[in-house]
């Protein structure tokens, strides 16, 4: 039996490598590009798998207006767990470095607030708490003995 693609001779009926099958297959079967697409609600075009833009999105969440009473609303324990899910997010998406400011620790590094969240009155927004400059990477170490008082930053 010969490779469909190089034409060596091959025990397998169809190929002599898994090399030689991608290049056939994909050849056959091109990637398709992403095609420009448009908003389903107000048309303005988007580049990507989604069928509405950020303004149009109904689960899209602007924290500029969310309150921490909003969110004490929404949810009647675990409301700061919410808070601090955002967080993770503003840390994540920063220039910040991503390890411990302390040790320098960087396999894992836990976002602390550097002003509580319990601290802040319920009419300030999420985005004020979450603040990068109330934000900082602490170890679990760290971050256990600054809530404890241990450590001041």
């Amino acid at each position: 039996m010969k490779c469909k693609r190089c034409g060596k001779e091959t025990t397998n009926p169809a190929f002599c490598s898994r090399s030689c099958a991608a290049a056939f297959n994909n050849r056959k079967y091109p990637k398709r590009s992403k095609q420009q697409k448009h908003c389903k609600h107000c048309g303005i075009s988007i580049i990507s798998g989604r069928s509405t833009c950020d303004a149009c999105n109904p689960f899209y969440v602007d924290w500029s207006i969310i309150t921490l009473r909003d969110v004490k609303g929404k949810a009647l324990y675990q409301h700061s767990a919410r808070v601090r899910q955002v967080a993770r997010s503003v840390y994540r998406q920063s220039d910040k470095a991503k390890k411990c400011i302390v040790c320098g620790y960087e396999r894992y590094y836990e976002v602390c607030h550097r002003k509580p969240i319990k601290d802040f009155p319920d009419d300030t927004p999420i985005s004020v708490i979450n603040d990068i400059d109330n934000l900082v990477a602490l170890c679990p170490n760290h971050h256990w003995e600054f809530d404890n008082g241990l450590l001041t930053l």
